[in-house]
């Protein structure tokens, strides 16, 4: 569609008297769900402080943005098969990593259309998954910024990989330590607990090269944003990670909250909240636990009768929201009925976090499912699967607010463990983890309020890239 300046997802700039030198931000997400969301979150907040921006996605994305689409790059060519759908979810995990590298094909198109405005660009902000606009940004001589919908912590231990490409002495081995000595506090993980993305890696493989390179543009960024907050990962935002990126590390989240925690996220529940929260108010507060994998992970049919079988034995209540083909074990609704209840596809799930009677979140730890929970002041059970979910857990339960019940996609955990835990958790022996959660959303609260961390953060991003002076820009974030 035309990507005309009157199409930005916001008005003019902040009317400082640079006309056409006005502001104006070119905004790339990477096209899955839990990219774009925290990305359009950051433009909406921007541009309620004047900033001029534009977000670029291809045909196939027009559908999910139409509201704030402004440039429409032809279909990105390439590896991916014809036909092939333009976001994650509509694609199988092994091309996950094509579409990665295939994306950088629109750079040629974008630049075309950049050096085409009137109103000319002078600044890049894109998703981490996403580096290779960094290049273009530096044709167009203007500022790059990296943004990451995940945290801080994983934003330096992900980059730090790339980097430094460290490598298994024992190639069997998937609890092999890895360190990380470029990170604050210098933590460890198992080999198992990596970015899949780097475990991926084969040297000198198309695809796997071009993913590296793509987080090394990102290093050469002026600056990142962090969908985070301090009082969750103060070490990795309260200083800039100078050991590893030399670069301000902007912490502005979480993001859902500033903009509005009860927007419509993407999807229409098959239950309303209402519906819910009248369902809930019959339970005394923090008695009921809320159990979600996210839009991405399905359960097999083994994992799923695990699950059920644990929230049977615990006897506590219940939110199960079950993705769509998750295979509920049959007659399990009708034997929960009294304190239990299966959403069978989207649950407002923000709403459910809300209420009052929810104490506790089973989940896999996505970063956008997390802050949500730290938000509404929900301790959390861990469960986590991919990407930076094993990260995520394990800043959780540093931070004193989760408790680990499993791990990996593929474990069928023992019912009678789960059930434990989930009944000790509920029940009394959970009482600090839930003080703690709740100290954090108050935090949470503070942070995105006027005057807080995240506040300020926001502040001072929209601030350098109103900069017209790409030289200004760049001293400010050194």
């Amino acid at each position: 569609m035309d990507a005309s300046p009157r199409n930005h997802a916001s008005g003019g700039g902040r009317g400082d008297g640079y006309g056409d030198e006005q502001p104006h931000v070119l905004v790339v997400p990477y096209p899955a769900q839990g990219h774009m969301l925290p990305l359009l979150d950051l433009v909406a907040l921007l541009a309620a402080r004047g900033l001029a921006l534009t977000v670029a996605v291809t045909p196939g994305n027009v559908p999910l943005l139409a509201p704030l689409l402004a440039a429409c790059p032809p279909s990105s060519p390439g590896i991916l098969p014809a036909g092939c759908g333009e976001n994650t979810k509509d694609l199988p995990a092994h091309l996950f990593r094509p579409l990665m590298v295939s994306l950088a094909a629109l750079r040629e198109p974008l630049l075309a259309w950049c050096k085409a405005q009137r109103r000319r660009v002078t600044a890049v902000v894109s998703d981490m998954f996403t580096g290779w606009t960094q290049p273009l940004a530096a044709e167009l001589g203007v500022p790059h910024v990296t943004f990451s919908g995940s945290g801080a912590h994983y934003l330096a231990v992900s980059h730090s990989l790339w980097r430094r490409m460290p490598r298994r002495h024992s190639p069997d081995d998937a609890d092999e330590a890895v360190a990380f000595p470029d990170v604050p506090g210098s933590p460890s993980f198992p080999w198992r607990h990596l970015s899949w993305l780097f475990r991926q890696y084969v040297a000198g493989d198309e695809v796997s090269e071009a993913i590296r390179q793509i987080f090394l543009w990102n290093l050469k960024s002026s600056c990142f944003v962090a969908n985070s907050f301090t009082a969750i990962e103060a070490a990795y935002v309260e200083r800039p990670l100078h050991d590893l990126m030399e670069k301000k590390v902007f912490a502005v989240g979480p993001l859902s909250d500033a903009v509005d925690r009860c927007a419509d996220r993407g999807g229409k529940p098959v239950v309303s909240p209402a519906c819910v929260a009248a369902w809930l108010d019959a339970f005394d507060d923090g008695s009921v636990l809320y159990v979600s994998f996210g839009t991405q992970q399905v359960l097999s049919p083994a994992q799923a009768a695990r699950l059920a079988d644990a929230l049977a034995q615990s006897a506590e209540p219940f939110i199960w929201a079950a993705r769509s083909g998750t295979a509920v074990p049959e007659g399990f609704e009708a034997a929960t009925a009294g304190r239990g209840m299966v959403i069978h596809g989207w649950a407002p799930q923000v709403e459910i976090l809300r209420h009052r009677a929810v104490g506790w979140f089973l989940t896999h730890c996505g970063w956008n499912s997390v802050l949500e929970a730290v938000a509404s002041s929900v301790a959390m059970l861990t469960w986590p699967m991919s990407a930076d979910q094993f990260t995520n857990a394990w800043l959780l339960a540093e931070t004193g607010v989760a408790v680990p019940v499993a791990e990996g996609a593929d474990v069928v955990p023992d019912a009678g463990q789960m059930a434990s835990a989930i009944a000790l958790a509920v029940g009394k022996g959970g009482t600090s983890v839930r003080e703690r959660a709740a100290e954090l959303g108050r935090s949470t609260a503070a942070a995105v309020g006027e005057g807080g961390s995240s506040y300020r953060d926001l502040e001072g991003l929209a601030i350098q890239l109103s900069s017209a002076v790409s030289s200004h820009f760049r001293e400010h974030m050194m």
